[in-house]
């Protein structure tokens, strides 16, 4: 949802790639990646596979003070809560899901749903092109490859973040990528969504496509 805003505001060209550095601190906190050095820039696509930190984090320095806060507001996140970062190191990690952004599994699966809509017009702009492919390449060699389901091609994203002191793992997506029938958010106790929330997203889309559901 980061990188639609940027797309959107012509603030990140479909063709740009930034050399990942692995290591990321922000605001005294490491967030360093955890996905392997892959020996080629990260571009759009990629750095949504493999949830590159440092990619997002060196382009949401392009973002003005509360702008993020105000395109996720509008991305159908509901309920939650979503305020304006203070600083650009928080907005920073406002991008990455780690500050200012409360929401509920049903307001994560609005906002995915609304997205598959848009990634899915005739008339989608590359940008918007690769961030669909980058949620397919999520599944298919990325993050969320323990969601996959045989005979089908699903889109989705993980991710990680604190409640307080609880670790949260998450995964949304839907399915099938290119003609959407269901979308699918699990939020759960677990400090990988990869390990611990895109395994369970599976099993509850296997079930909704055997007619379980």
């Amino acid at each position: 949802l980061s990188l639609s805003a940027l797309l959107n505001s012509g603030k990140l060209r479909p063709d740009e790639s930034f050399v990942c550095p692995q290591r990321l601190i922000l605001a005294g906190r490491r967030m360093d990646c955890s996905h392997p050095a892959t020996g080629t820039p990260m571009r759009i696509d990629t750095a949504l596979a493999y949830s590159c930190n440092c990619f997002t984090a060196h382009v949401a320095e392009r973002f003005e003070t509360g702008e993020l806060a105000r395109s996720l507001q509008a991305s159908s996140l509901s309920p939650g809560d979503i305020r304006p970062a203070r600083t650009d190191d928080a907005q920073r990690l406002q991008a990455l899901g780690e500050e200012d952004v409360l929401v509920t599994p049903l307001g994560l699966a609005h906002g995915y749903r609304q997205l598959a809509l848009r990634l899915n017009r005739k008339d989608v702009g590359p940008g918007m092109g690769q961030i669909l492919t980058g949620l397919e390449e999520a599944i298919e060699f990325g993050t969320g490859q323990l969601a996959r389901v045989a005979g089908v091609k699903l889109a989705g994203k993980t991710g990680s973040t604190r409640n307080g002191q609880d670790f949260v793992a998450w995964f949304a997506g839907f399915m099938p990528s290119r003609a959407p029938e269901v979308v699918v958010t699990v939020m759960l106790s677990g400090k990988h969504g990869g390990s611990d929330a895109a395994p369970v997203a599976g099993e509850i889309l296997e079930a909704w496509r055997a007619g379980r559901l």
